[in-house]
């Protein structure tokens, strides 16, 4: 993808990557419904995530879309089942969505890496919604705090600021090279062979080749700014 150096070019990416961080965020952090699994679904959507060339798992997103607009119940039904199995327990979860779990050799919840996604968190001051009762590091959280990131560098350029708005990116650079991309290519390839469901394994591969995408993206705002 290359980045035109006119601002509006530079504008539509900053929006495209709120977008999509948003919806990455409301896909792994809630239970689905109509309401979401319409957006996922939405021509917005399919174009917001082509303009990135991240094309691959649409066509097993299409493939639950036919299942939900040919029985909608039994399709809703099972794509919530699945990700309480998934993402809730109550058994053990077969690719936890927490990133310490993939830095410690025993696996475990609260470790050092989970203190340095809050000190990331409190530089802007962010608070997650479950603050003291869900580890910080867990992956709707971290996409949640990019997505606030994205939004705040967005307002930057657009108000003329560009200089804060070439901060935030700098540090969302950084945080997806020391976190986001350091564990979610083992969480993704962990949740591919847990499931077979066509919605979570296309979403799956759309978060891994976004992620890289984004640090893509990045790179080439910032050489275009």
């Amino acid at each position: 993808m290359k980045i035109d150096s006119k601002q509006d070019s530079i504008a539509i990416i900053l929006v495209n990557r709120t977008y999509l961080y948003r919806l990455m965020q409301n896909f792994f952090g809630n239970e689905p419904t109509i309401e979401s699994l319409g957006i996922l679904f939405s021509e917005h959507t399919m174009t917001s995530l082509t303009l990135l060339s991240l094309e691959d798992g649409i066509d097993q997103l299409k493939s639950f879309a036919d299942q939900l607009n040919s029985d909608t119940d039994t399709a809703l039904d099972k794509v919530r089942s699945e990700y309480t199995r998934l993402f809730i327990g109550p058994t053990k979860l077969p690719a936890p969505p927490w990133e310490s779990v993939y830095i410690t050799k025993e696996r475990l919840l609260f470790q050092e890496s989970t203190l340095e996604v809050r000190k990331c968190y409190l530089k802007y001051s962010y608070r997650p919604t479950n603050f003291r009762s869900e580890p910080d590091d867990h992956l709707a959280l971290e996409l949640d705090f990019m997505a606030n990131l994205s939004h705040l560098a967005e307002n930057f350029f657009q108000d003329d600021k560009t200089s804060e708005s070439v901060d935030i990116l700098k540090d969302q650079k950084a945080f997806l090279e020391q976190h986001l991309l350091v564990w979610v290519p083992q969480f993704v390839s962990e949740l591919e062979a847990a499931t077979c469901h066509p919605l979570y394994l296309g979403m799956a591969s759309i978060l891994r080749n976004f992620l890289q995408a984004d640090l893509v993206a990045i790179d080439e705002i910032l050489d275009s700014i």
